[in-house]
């Protein structure tokens, strides 16, 4: 179960990280990045792609970046 959702890291190569925390007492980790350049999203987690928090923090990258 995730605890928290957070998209609010960029990269200097220009790639937002979506990281997520499924225990308040455990590191987070990135299960998606977004490049800014192009808008592509490139999942490392894909048993998360249909979480609704992280299509939601995803949705606010790419709208953030019209």
């Amino acid at each position: 179960m995730i605890t928290e959702v957070k998209n609010d890291y960029t990269d200097d190569q220009n790639y937002t990280h979506i990281d997520v925390w499924e225990d308040d007492n455990e590191e987070g980790k990135t299960i998606a990045i977004i490049c800014r350049d192009t808008n592509k999203v490139f999942f490392i987690d894909n048993m998360l792609r249909n979480n609704p928090d992280v299509k939601e923090a995803i949705n606010e990258v790419l709208k953030s970046n019209v």
